[in-house]
């Protein structure tokens, strides 16, 4: 053993560096990029019961197929398949660029396993570590020249990310540009393979094409974002370091293909061509299709990782140059080398935590889970959007008897009685289309737990992120859910300090209320605010944020008020409404539609909102709560009462 590491000593920084993966791998409690790792685990972990899940389009086959056996040792295995390709796709980028006379090769390994975006990618069950492994390992085929096996191999990337097929033309002009015409037949082989063992299952010989899980204008997703969104995220994808070193590569490439002997032009112009190019491609694609929101693109930087081996073999012409520098002088290539390892290292572990911890949402999703499995024995069928739900549950999520991904609002009237339905804030209304208060109104539907998290964090579509867990009852409610929400939530406040407190119950007269108070109708004590069809917005409480005594790292404003209206609220529309904001308008919003609520007419009912605050943008800003009537019916209000409460003073 010590022969082989004294004969071959980058196998010593290889083993290193594996062992290190693996330790993070195993350590990690949580995942990179969201519910989609969940997603892909189950397709891989379950397509054995399943067979048709090794087919899923977007799962994506070759990506499912190869991550499956890994994935029968739970998601552990599957970051394990993840990182043993990532680890390989460096080693073939230390190969590649040995056959291509590279100097200082093994440096691969450290540019590559130690991209920030590439190495917290590799504890995922995410499908760009695939990707790139089939990339790189194809290009160290075509410059080895196994051309026959490069095209096959490289046919096959659409089947583990779909911007294969923009990658493919290019191994295509390789292939012309080196005349190897026997090869170029086989780039579609990984077509021709998938469409045959697919059709029977399809019933069609051409489902690749006709089932793409990505349509044009996807009905959720499809706002369009920032062209230069991925460009100004290049430091983070590849760390400061490595994209100095980029530039640097792509300088020395283009002088080489500019001067220099013959055989050092051909190469520079194929390592332009067959590295850079792609990347370029690649990188002008998903930006063109964010700025668009075309397929569901939202701008996740997370893609990119799928380039970074490729890319790599430019960083290290980048490396080569501080050799060329050097010269003979070993003390100073070996102060340059131990600068840049080192600098990789450190700016790596400074952008990511590692080991990679549970996502605040993911924590919040597993809470709701525990409690479920601690509360019902045996747990009854569980209804979810998230897929973290049956994750943590560890039920099948292929097995109706077991739990059900619910989709679209009309499907919640068709949970089986006695279900569970956990709904959060991030799928629930937005892929799934489910809006909370479809569930909060019906009648059936009791909410029994709620779940937040302790600091404000917002989710897709910048809203609070929480969880709702209800049941199913044969029987309707005898207690409204808003009410119950609220109930949870005074739990909540213990960890909060009062701030302030208004009351505006009406009893005493001013200027701006005085000619709408009425003395026949009131909830308490002798007099109530009248809103006629005239009258669009409540007196209401207006606070200036410098104010506040000091900073604080959570603010949350608590608003009631009761309300009473001879007419259906359907009828006579209002909101309790909290807001944020600065000169421009507000910038944090939330309401209460009392149309969307069991009220009844002719009574006095009690409408409740609380709102967790971001971060305070300028003492200057005011927070607002009032009452917004938007019928034409007289509406009466009474006893409006503000609190503004504190978690954990700022230190700042």
């Amino acid at each position: 053993m010590k022969s082989v590491f004294s004969k071959n000593p980058e196998y010593l920084l290889l083993a290193a560096v594996f062992i290190l993966l693996i330790v993070l791998s195993f350590l990690s409690q949580g995942y990179y990029g969201g519910a989609d790792n969940i997603n892909h685990y189950f397709l891989s972990r379950y397509s054995f019961t399943y067979p048709k899940l090794f087919l899923n389009p977007w799962g994506r086959p070759l990506y499912t197929i190869l991550a499956s056996p890994f994935a029968q040792f739970g998601f552990r295995g599957i970051k394990v398949f993840n990182v043993i390709l990532g680890f390989l796709s460096a080693w073939l980028l230390m190969k590649t660029a040995r056959e291509l006379k590279v100097s200082s090769s093994w440096m691969a390994v450290i540019i590559v396993c130690f991209s920030p975006l590439y190495m917290v990618m590799m504890f995922t069950a995410l499908t760009e570590i695939v990707f790139s492994f089939v990339f790189i390992l194809s290009l160290y085929l075509f410059f080895s020249r196994r051309y026959i096996a490069a095209a096959i191999v490289i046919s096959f990337l659409p089947f583990a990310r779909s911007e294969g097929y923009f990658i493919i033309p290019i191994l295509f002009l390789g292939l012309v540009l080196r005349k190897q015409w026997k090869a170029i037949p086989f780039l579609g082989a990984g077509f021709l393979f998938f469409s045959v063992i697919g059709a029977y299952q399809f019933k069609d010989l051409l489902w690749v094409i006709r089932n793409n899980p990505y349509p044009l204008i996807h009905p959720v997703y499809h706002t369009p974002g920032d062209f230069w969104t991925f460009i100004r995220q290049t430091d983070i994808t590849f760390g400061a370091p490595n994209l100095i070193l980029l530039c640097l590569g792509i300088i020395m490439l283009l002088l080489s293909l500019l001067g220099g002997n013959r055989e050092k032009r051909i190469q520079s112009a194929e390592i332009l061509l067959m590295f850079l190019l792609p990347v370029l491609g690649y990188y002008l694609f998903h930006s063109y299709m964010y700025s668009k929101g075309w397929a569901g693109s939202l701008g996740f930087i997370r893609v990119m990782a799928a380039i970074i081996p490729v890319v790599s073999m430019v960083t290290l012409y980048g490396f080569s140059l501080f050799t060329m520098l050097a010269g003979n002088r070993k003390w100073l290539r070996s102060a340059f080398t131990l600068l840049l390892v080192a600098s990789i290292i450190y700016f790596n572990f400074k952008l990511y935590k590692f080991p990679f911890p549970l996502g605040e949402e993911e924590k919040q999703i597993k809470n709701a889970s525990e409690w479920v499995k601690s509360n019902f024995k045996p747990v009854p069928v569980v209804c979810y959007n998230d897929f973290n739900v049956p994750y943590f549950l560890d039920t099948d999520p292929y097995s109706s008897d077991k739990s059900i991904q619910l989709w679209k609002a009309e499907t919640v009237k068709n949970i089986p009685m006695g279900s569970i339905y956990i709904w959060d804030s991030h799928f629930g209304p937005h892929e799934c289309q489910i809006p909370l208060d479809t569930v909060m109104q019906d009648p059936y539907m009791r909410l029994i737990k709620l779940f937040r998290p302790k600091k404000n964090v917002l989710t897709f579509g910048d809203i609070p992120y929480e969880v709702y867990v209800f049941r199913k009852n044969p029987v309707a409610n005898e207690f409204d859910n808003y009410f119950l929400t609220q109930a949870f939530i005074d739990q909540e406040d213990r960890d909060y300090s009062p701030v302030i407190r208004q009351v505006f119950d009406f009893e005493k007269a001013s200027p701006d209320v005085d000619s709408r108070i009425i003395n026949t109708n009131a909830a308490s004590g002798k007099q109530a605010f009248l809103m006629d069809k005239r009258t669009d917005y409540s007196p209401g409480f207006l606070f200036h944020c410098s104010d506040l005594p000091g900073s604080y790292e959570k603010i949350r404003v608590k608003a009631r008020v009761r309300v009473y209206s001879e007419a259906t609220f359907a009828d006579n529309p209002a909101s309790l409404v909290i807001s944020l904001e600065n000169k421009k308008g507000a910038y944090a919003y939330k309401a209460f539609f009392m149309e969307n609520s069991n009220f009844s007419k002719g009574k006095w009912n009690q409408a409740f909102l609380n709102a967790d605050l971001p971060a305070i943008q300028s003492p200057e800003d005011v927070i607002k709560v009032y009452v917004w009537h938007r019928g034409k019916t007289d509406l009466i209000i009474d006893d409006l009462i503000v609190d503004i409460l504190a978690m954990g003073k700022d230190s700042r």
